[in-house]
């Protein structure tokens, strides 16, 4: 850090290369972890609270390969698409499958679930929140998305229901952390431009 108390850029390239590392790690983690039988053990199950670990694997494990490749995958593409926003995105992978297995309970009718894809869809949200230019077409699509899995719900591999509760859940998380980088974003333009003020009128 300079005296300033701006970020060298070399510091600012390492944190960059670090958080890039980070995503990729999220993105291959649904290929790392158990899936099929093996993740019957690891699935939330909210009516087994008291293996509460549950709640941190679920959102890791998968129902199958093809399931653990699709998630990875969509994991991968918006990953590459919000490159600029990896912290924003880093912090969802760390807070948001918790927090979407705990919304479960809010829910009339909890369910068992497998799969990152209630990440995935906060993921999209936030990034469809974050992005001026293709916000709208962003955000309709994704509702569009959420809307018909709601009406006309259907099943993964192995027979396993696609979980609208987790992919809705998801959404709203991603869609409350984006506003919360805006707003942090914005405080933080409007210190540096009265700082700048201040010192040019010094």
């Amino acid at each position: 850090m300079r005296s300033d108390g701006a970020v060298a850029p070399q510091a600012l390239k390492t944190l960059a290369g670090r958080l890039q590392l980070g995503l990729c790690l999220v993105v291959l983690l649904p290929l790392a972890a158990p899936w099929g039988a093996g993740a019957l053990a690891w699935r939330f199950e909210p009516w087994n609270a008291e293996e509460w670990w549950r709640a941190l694997s679920g959102g890791w494990v998968h129902a199958d390969a093809r399931h653990a490749c699709l998630n990875s995958a969509a994991l991968a593409v918006l990953a590459c698409l919000g490159q600029g926003r990896a912290s924003l995105l880093l912090g969802l992978a760390l807070a948001a499958p918790p927090l979407i297995a705990v919304m479960q309970w809010l829910w009339p009718t909890p369910q068992a679930f497998v799969g990152a894809s209630g990440l995935v869809y906060c993921w999209w949200a936030a990034l469809a929140l974050t992005q001026p230019r293709w916000r709208g077409l962003w955000l309709a699509a994704l509702l569009a998305r959420l809307v018909w899995q709601s009406l006309f719900p259907g099943n993964w591999s192995g027979g396993e229901p696609v979980l609208t509760s987790a992919h809705w859940s998801g959404a709203v998380l991603g869609m409350l952390a984006a506003c919360g980088w805006l707003r942090r974003a914005q405080l933080l333009t409007t210190r540096g431009t009265l700082g700048a003020t201040a010192h040019i009128s010094s």
